[in-house]
């Protein structure tokens, strides 16, 4: 008799390691649904890299790029009132941010001026601006209006802004405005 309880009890004893089994094999399989199913959204720091990969590209030790400048000519006076009010002259507005610093704004989806942003003002120390570059497309610069500070909106641009100071060759200062955006949404937001 003793026997034939051993058997009935081994029975049911197995008939709840399956029901173990299965509930430990279903949450492992819900938790590898759960971690591999959303994409990582890796936009802010791409931005972060570009915003980098620009400034050091605009600046180098303390310094401005000398390709932001026209080649001088003539007699040029840092003290005249003249040379304050021709100051956004001597940039270059032929520099071409993608070019000079090596960014590639091309991805594999297609949608209507692109997946990048990027744009960089320069300001006097009085903050008034004496020139400005951009790349890419513009019309994404308004989802950083919209979508600051509310995380409801994922599904728009990620922005990131950031400014430092610079001299130029005559070592005069500017604060430098970074923005960089990118939209990339197909890919890293569902």
């Amino acid at each position: 008799m003793i026997i034939k309880n051993k058997i009935g009890a081994e029975k049911i004893l197995s008939i709840y390691w399956f029901a173990i089994l299965i509930i430990i094999a279903g949450a492992v399989v819900a938790m590898v649904g759960l971690f591999y199913g959303a994409p990582y959204d890796v936009r802010e720091q791409e931005a972060n890299i570009m915003v980098n990969q620009v400034s050091n590209c605009l600046s180098e030790n303390g310094k401005l790029n000398k390709e932001l400048f026209k080649a001088k000519t003539g007699n040029f006076s840092i003290n005249s009132s003249e040379s304050q009010i021709n100051e956004s002259k001597n940039f270059d507005e032929n520099f071409n941010l993608k070019e000079e610093c090596n960014l590639i704004f091309e991805t594999e989806f297609k949608n209507d001026g692109g997946e990048y942003f990027l744009e960089a003002d320069f300001y006097d120390l009085n903050n008034e601006k004496v020139f400005e570059l951009s790349e890419g497309n513009f019309n994404l610069k308004t989802d950083c209006k919209i979508a600051e500070g509310e995380k409801e909106y994922k599904k728009l641009a990620k922005c990131v802004d950031r400014e430092f100071y610079s001299l130029n060759y005559e070592n005069q200062a500017y604060k430098i405005n970074i923005l960089s955006v990118i939209l990339k949404t197909e890919k890293n937001v569902k």
